[in-house]
């Protein structure tokens, strides 16, 4: 698609420069290396990007399979661990890096109108217009082949069935009083709407906390290690 040049990269290394909540200022700290190690591959830590296909990704480890309620898809290993699928040890901000390395864009849009009363609606909702852009998610375990879709492992308590539905969306998380929130909560891929997320979801039922649980029937067992593999929605 285009090499990572230098002269790109350098801008948005320098977001490392937030702080995050209860540490000193990444600013201090040595600043993550890009190392290209494909013709369209590179590592960002233990993060791997593919340029030319746009698609990222990382180690993450099983943590939940049965039961609920489920509000994560994925979370940091010190984020809310109760409450998602998988973990996972990459920084939320390095990862924020390498969408921004393939240019992913991000925005609330009308993402979050659930959670607002009809007169803040009215003056504040976004548009789907403004929505950061689809996402796709799956997972490939250790030894396996095959990447299987995040939606197969989430359950539909309406129906009982897998998830089914509108792709997640790049919200991309805010940033207050210098500190980057996905960060410094651990949330990555909500299920349950939070916009300190880095991504969000838009099926009906995303504002209900207790609606969704773990597929036992398709997630390996907890330790499973594997891959999360970030890639742009087909449809």
């Amino acid at each position: 698609m285009f090499p990572l040049r230098q002269s790109f990269i350098a801008p948005l290394l320098a977001c490392a420069c937030l702080s995050v909540k209860g540490e000193e200022s990444v600013s201090t700290a040595p600043r993550p290396a890009v190392t290209r190690i494909g013709e369209h591959q590179y590592r960002l830590g233990e993060i791997e990007i593919d340029s030319r296909k746009r698609e990222i990704s990382f180690p993450v480890v099983v943590n939940m399979r049965e039961g609920g309620p489920l509000e994560y898809v994925l979370v940091h290993e010190h984020g809310k661990v109760h409450e998602s699928i998988f973990t996972t040890v990459i920084s939320p901000l390095q990862l924020q890096v390498a969408l921004k390395l393939v240019k992913y864009q991000s925005g609330f849009g009308d993402v979050f109108n659930l959670l607002l009363a009809p007169e803040v609606l009215e003056k504040e909702g976004g548009t789907i217009a403004d929505r950061g852009d689809a996402i796709e998610f799956s997972f490939i375990a250790e030894g396996k082949a095959e990447p299987v879709p995040v939606f197969d492992f989430v359950l539909d308590g309406l129906t009982s069935t897998a998830m089914k539905g509108a792709p997640w969306i790049y919200t991309g998380s805010k940033i207050e009083d210098g500190t980057f929130m996905a960060e410094a909560e651990g949330s990555i891929i909500a299920i349950y709407l939070d916009h300190l997320a880095i991504f969000n979801m838009t099926i009906e039922g995303a504002d209900t906390d207790e609606r969704w649980g773990a597929n036992s029937k398709m997630i390996p067992e907890i330790g499973t290690a594997g891959k999360l593999i970030i890639a742009p929605a087909q449809n």
